[in-house]
């Protein structure tokens, strides 16, 4: 079967409401700063364009991937594929019990949108990388919470492209972890639960939880956040990367990071490819030493 030539698409999707672009640099679009062009860059401007972009490539067996604020993706030299981007979802509003934000809104955004507003409840997600929807779709978390502890609703797009919409405590919320992680659904929309509360008081613990990332994690230098998930409760992943004495090793412009171990950082002009050497060795050294096999946090789109 002929290969489908994805510029072919342009035109129907930019009618269906996107921003359409060729070639796009992904390295744009990742907090760590890799990756080379995507056949197909795709940015929905409303919730309806995105269901109907998502509703036409199903119907022509076409693959697609969603991307949020790509905190924790790595990609390729080059992607012979279609990305869709949350990226203009992002609108947010308060109601009285909680506030509805769509799924493209930066994390901070929601932070200080509360603070704005007098709004606690959220201050332990300050300084989190990403968009509200991928926190959600990988249930987040930091410095004890999570975010699926505090969501009410939402809407998303299923497997079989049916939009649905559940409340939070039918989300199957685990570690690093969502049904829709699970099942691949697509977030559209999020409620979030948040209590009246003093400005002041906000922002100090705002400011507390902020401090806490600027001392221990590598926020000068271009990550994809944790590059591994913890296997279990009391397994300290950067803390043992550290005990071997992989603190700072390398592979081209990927490095484990001199100030976390649980980081991999990079230096300048890291491809995918020296990221994945480094997980290789790291997860080598520790099977070794401990004889745990670590999972990637980190995505590698291939």
């Amino acid at each position: 079967m002929a290969k489908r030539d994805l510029r072919s698409y342009f035109h129907k999707l930019s009618t269906l409401g996107a921003d359409v672009r060729l070639n796009e640099p992904m390295k744009w679009h990742t907090t760590m700063k890799i990756g080379g062009p995507a056949a197909l860059f795709v940015s929905p401007h409303s919730i309806e364009a995105m269901i109907g972009i998502i509703d036409f490539l199903r119907s022509e067996a076409t693959l697609y991937r969603i991307l949020g604020g790509g905190s924790n993706v790595v990609f390729p030299d080059s992607y012979d594929g279609i990305v869709i981007s949350t990226r203009n979802l992002n609108l947010i509003e308060a109601g009285d019990s909680g506030i509805s934000i769509q799924a493209g809104v930066p994390v901070n955004s929601v932070i200080w949108f509360c603070l704005s507003k007098g709004l606690a409840g959220l201050e332990f997600l300050t300084g989190l990388p990403g968009t509200i929807g991928g926190a959600v779709f990988m249930n987040a978390g930091a410095f004890g919470g999570e975010i699926g502890e505090v969501v009410k609703l939402v809407e998303y797009i299923d497997e079989k492209g049916i939009v649905r919409r559940i409340d939070g405590d039918s989300c199957e919320f685990s570690y690093r972890s969502s049904l829709f992680r699970s099942f691949g659904s697509t977030v559209l929309r999020v409620e979030l639960k948040v209590e009246q509360g003093d400005k002041e008081v906000i922002r100090s613990n705002m400011q507390d939880i902020l401090g806490r990332r600027l001392e221990k994690q590598p926020l000068d230098l271009p990550s994809a956040g944790s590059a591994f998930v913890r296997p279990y409760q009391d397994f300290f992943v950067g803390s043992t990367i550290e005990k071997l004495g992989l603190k700072a090793l390398s592979v081209g412009d990927a490095q484990i990071s001199d100030k976390h171990a649980g980081f991999i950082v990079n230096r300048g002009n890291a491809t995918q490819r020296d990221v994945v050497l480094l997980i290789e060795k790291i997860k080598d050294a520790v099977r070794e030493a401990t004889g745990v096999t670590l999972e990637e946090e980190i995505q590698i789109w291939r």
